[in-house]
């Protein structure tokens, strides 16, 4: 019997999801109101004996494993973790290496859990807190709320932490390794890493501190305001996203993330939620922590919903960096908003939150299409007269057009700077398409992706063929030279797909040397690996070459059917702009694909 098989057997469904969702009997089934998308009658369905769920409004559904990973917004491997520790199942013998890095991350998290609970100990009972509380009091946080984040204070010493840690059985090196202690290089001795400072806990999307932000109680010149735990084998800077943990359930509800800059302006905006209300731009908002935002953090969003709205500073400076994530961000799939709050409200939404609940919620309401906020923007310092300043903003807002998926957006708003800038449109569309050919482009999604953490069937495919490239290495060089990193749709998979390829032709691939040395990819590499490993669990009979035949033979396939779609785009583009000639060689190359496919489905 297959682990998983285990699994089902020994948790009921019914008992699992009654755990997140109120079910009442209808039957010999359960129902209630989806919790994946908004409903007044329910639609939920839930049956104990198949074992199974479905929703006939939103039409998700599966097993317990299904259910865990939309509610949870984990992959299934993770999913298969947390079921395999509720019902008692031991999934595999680990190796020595897994079990002492397994071992490590518990001592990791057991460190940063207890020190929250210290600084937040600290924060409430001690004197020399005083002015951290009278700092949070004069922000405006309620106690319930300060609880709620587990805010504390690190006492205004080197060794009052170390003390504390060592007297709990923990070692400094391993409070070192959490980042709590800091090891002087040249004595060896430790001392505090945070001291004197309100400390914000930063939590994993399960709710676990891995780390912390601290701010300094008054400005001072010379001095970092704002201090963060360094990176460990749990925390890491450019994937955890700022209050996920608690907004993950509203974002879907919404169906719509917030992104702002600081963790006080995510605090405010949850604690300013209405109870039981469905206001949104308070429970679905989430925090950047003042850093440009990565490919996976947008990943980690991505799983709760495609819609995405930025409410960061948009002076000069914060309009550069706004515009970086979105055009991130429209690489991933995601449709964007932008949320301005004018300087004559407030300088940040904490600031107008606290002014005027219902006057966020108007900006949030009134949130611009990127677009169409990029356009106002830039419009409004131009001078129409000045063909070098034309240039410019063309120059600025093709490339914006160029990372739109569908080609009537692009015409709409091609013809939009045709009209206010008064310039020929076919000009327009030319400069658009040369665009659009350049191999420098990063590779759009095929339209919209679905709400949730559900993935294309494209991508899932994308994920196969990676996985068994990685897993086969050098016994499918071949396989390597014809898959290229503009095949794959996501910023991670081709990252992971050109360190890889690197290594294939320059030395011999070892696939355990290349996860050492490259560890941030390990996470993402391992699950590639799993599902793989599943589906050869799954068809024990299959050999290399079934594999090469269901997943590498299909992605070629889907290869060759988008290069078919873009050159008949190019071939209607161009007789649209009346390039004849580049239309006749196009359709011959069209042609040449065609008898391609057709020898593939002869095969």
């Amino acid at each position: 019997m297959y682990p998983s098989e285990e699994i089902k057997e020994k948790i009921n469904i019914v008992d699992l999801i009654g755990e997140y969702v109120q079910l009442k009997k209808a039957g010999v089934n359960f129902r209630s109101v989806c919790p994946f998308h908004q409903e007044k009658t329910p639609s939920f369905l839930v049956s104990p004996s198949k074992q199974i769920w479905h929703c006939f409004g939103c039409g998700l559904g599966g097993d317990i494993f299904e259910f865990i990973k939309q509610i949870e917004g984990v992959e299934f491997p993770e999913a298969l973790h947390m079921l395999a520790a509720r019902a008692g199942v031991m999934l595999k013998k680990p190796t020595v290496e897994y079990q002492k890095e397994t071992d490590q991350k518990k001592t990791l998290y057991a460190i940063n859990e207890l020190a929250a609970r210290y600084f937040a100990k600290v924060l409430e009972e001690s004197q020399s807190a005083k002015g951290a509380r009278d700092y949070l009091a004069k922000r405006g946080l309620r106690p319930d709320t300060i609880q709620k984040w587990q805010l504390g204070y690190s006492p205004d010493d080197f060794h009052t932490f170390e003390n504390f840690i060592v007297n709990k059985g923990f070692q400094k090196k391993e409070a070192a390794e959490a980042g709590l202690l800091v090891r002087k290089d040249e004595t060896g001795e430790y001392f505090d890493r945070f001291r004197g400072r309100v400390m914000f806990p930063l939590f994993d999307i399960h709710g676990r501190v891995v780390g912390f932000t601290a701010r300094i109680l008054q400005d001072a010149e010379g001095v970092s305001k704002y201090i963060n735990s360094p990176e460990t084998a749990i925390y890491s800077k450019s994937h955890l996203v700022y209050g996920l943990h608690l907004a993950k359930s509203e974002i879907r509800k919404a169906g719509q993330v917030i992104v702002v800059e600081g963790n006080m302006d995510v605090i405010t905006c949850h604690e300013a939620a209405p109870t039981g209300g469905q206001a949104t731009g308070f429970g679905n908002v989430v925090g950047s922590s003042g850093t440009a935002f990565t490919t996976a953090q947008l990943e980690a969003l991505k799983r709760f919903t495609p819609n995405l709205v930025f409410a960061f500073d948009v002076d000069e400076a914060g309009l550069l960096a706004t515009r970086r994530a979105v055009e991130l961000a429209l690489s991933l799939g995601f449709n964007v908003r932008i949320l301005s709050i004018p300087k004559s409200l407030a300088k940040d939404p904490d600031e107008l939150v606290r002014r005027d609940r219902g006057l966020w919620e108007q900006q949030v309401r009134s949130a611009k299409n990127f677009l169409d906020f990029y356009f106002d923007a830039i419009f409004a310092n131009i001078d129409l007269e000045s063909a070098v300043e034309k240039k410019q903003v063309v120059a600025d807002l093709l490339p914006l057009l160029s990372l739109l998926p569908d080609p009537i957006d692009r015409s709409h708003y091609t013809k939009q700077i045709s009209g206010t800038l008064g310039v020929d449109e076919r000009i327009l569309l030319e400069l658009l398409n040369r665009k659009l050919r350049s191999p420098e482009m990063p590779k759009q999604p095929q339209g919209t992706p679905p709400s949730g953490n559900k993935k294309s069937k494209r991508e899932v495919l994308e994920r196969r063929v990676l996985g068994l490239l990685l897993k086969f290495g050098e016994n499918l060089a071949e396989d390597w030279k014809e898959v290229q990193v503009e095949h794959f749709s996501t910023l991670g998979l081709q990252e992971i797909y050109r360190a890889a390829r690197e290594r294939i032709y320059a030395e011999k691939f070892e696939l355990k040397s290349f996860l050492t040395d490259n560890p941030k990819l390990a996470p993402e590499i391992e699950l590639l690996l799993f599902a793989v490993d599943n589906e050869l669990n799954a068809f024990p009979d299959w050999s290399l070459q079934d594999m090469k035949q269901q997943f590498l033979g299909n992605f070629k396939l889907e290869i060759l059917k988008e290069h078919m779609n873009r050159i008949s785009m190019r071939i209607k583009q161009a007789e649209h702009v009346g390039r004849m000639e580049e239309a006749k060689v196009l359709s011959g190359e069209f042609n040449n694909l065609t008898r391609e496919l057709a020898k593939y489905h002869a095969r």
